[in-house]
């Protein structure tokens, strides 16, 4: 017995065949379906359904008696097989037809599907590049933040607080440092504008998943707080939910929506709130088995007839800085998730933006 022998050798595996989802159609199948379905539905239908309606005739003109089952009977005799074999063939040719334009259309959905997944993963290469660029220039500002401070500590503990001399280049070493801070902060405010343009663009182009039960509260939180510590966070503005801080605790309220959308959505309109005023209430209520999110400035307001005009211009058309970007967005997401958005403001008071959702 050998107790040394070989491994046994597997066999490679068989290598499997990838294909795209984007599969075309057989060029022959819905026309060949649909000519094998005329011609039966021509035998078995279009013949007696004839010789029913020429009995007819028949027994209106006083030529023949009322028999509508013989003549159904008759239909199928041996000797009609020329009139049979004519409506198998005109009904088959005209479900070929048919056919062909199904297939057509068919072909047309799985293309638009196909551009859909194409621009799909343009989107996910587009976040994921920039992503990568995000996390690039974060490192290299904290990795230059970090040897200018070590730096620093090094010029400051050979020299002291006073350098000896004018020229010494310490004294450049505070305006380095204010550098290497804004090129910190212009980073992380980099970071945070492509997130959220990417959502924005995931929102626009998504296929709008199904709703899902989700609690509004965070998510209307979430948003505010975003806008506060990034977009605004050299502003003061005091936001309250209902009368209260935004940050407190609240009973869950819970109904379908799309979350990203749901973001996308809040995030424009306090946005646009936060950008004319200091102090923002939003105000949430359930009436008539609908959600409402009332978003309250206190700002200058505008002139709502001269909005809803604006809007109904073609962007195209538009002045440069009048495309109402932000408002567009927002109402094309309202139409695909059915939301309502109603509009009042009054110059020199403010403006109420109230979002309405089915509940």
């Amino acid at each position: 017995m050998n107790l040394h022998s070989s491994p046994k050798v597997l066999p490679p595996p068989r290598p499997l065949r990838l294909e795209s989802p984007g599969k075309p159609l057989a060029s022959w199948r819905y026309p060949v379906i649909g000519f094998l379905l005329g011609a039966v539905g021509g035998v078995l239908l279009g013949h007696p359904l004839a010789m029913v309606v020429f009995n007819f005739q028949e027994y209106i003109h006083g030529q023949a008696s009322l028999n509508l089952w013989r003549r159904i009977l008759l239909s199928f005799a041996p000797h009609m097989w020329p009139m049979m074999s004519l409506f198998a063939v005109s009904t088959g040719v005209f479900g070929a037809i048919l056919g062909q334009v199904f297939k057509k259309l068919k072909e047309h959905q799985l293309q638009i599907e196909t551009l859909h997944q194409e621009f799909e993963l343009q989107v996910a290469s587009l976040r994921h590049h920039y992503k990568n660029l995000t996390i690039g220039i974060e490192g290299f500002s904290g990795r230059v933040n970090r040897k200018v401070t070590e730096l620093a500590r090094q010029i400051r503990q050979g020299h002291g607080e006073d350098c000896p001399q004018e020229d010494c280049y310490c004294h450049s070493l505070p305006g380095l440092e204010k550098d290497v801070g804004i090129l910190a902060d212009t980073s992380k405010r980099l970071s945070e504008t492509l997130g959220r343009e990417l959502t924005f663009l995931k929102a626009l182009t998504s296929g709008l998943s199904a709703p899902r039960p989700h609690d509004l509260y965070p998510v209307l939180v979430d948003a505010i707080r975003d806008l506060l510590e990034a977009r605004f966070r050299d502003k003061k503005i005091l936001v309250e939910i209902n009368g209260q801080p935004f940050a407190k605790s609240r009973a869950p309220l819970v109904f379908n929506f799309e979350l990203v959308t749901m973001e996308v959505i809040l995030g424009n309109l306090l946005s646009n709130a936060m950008k004319y005023a200091n102090h923002i209430e939003v105000e949430v209520a359930e009436t008539n088995g609908a959600v409402q999110i009332a978003i309250i400035d206190h700002g200058s307001g505008f002139d709502v007839e001269e909005l809803r005009q604006l809007l109904l211009v073609p962007r195209d058309h538009q002045e440069l800085g009048s495309t109402q970007l932000g408002l567009r967005v927002t109402l094309h997401l309202l139409e695909k998730c059915a939301g309502h958005l109603l509009v009042s403001s009054q110059p020199g008071i403010g403006s109420n933006f109230t979002l309405e959702f089915p509940q």
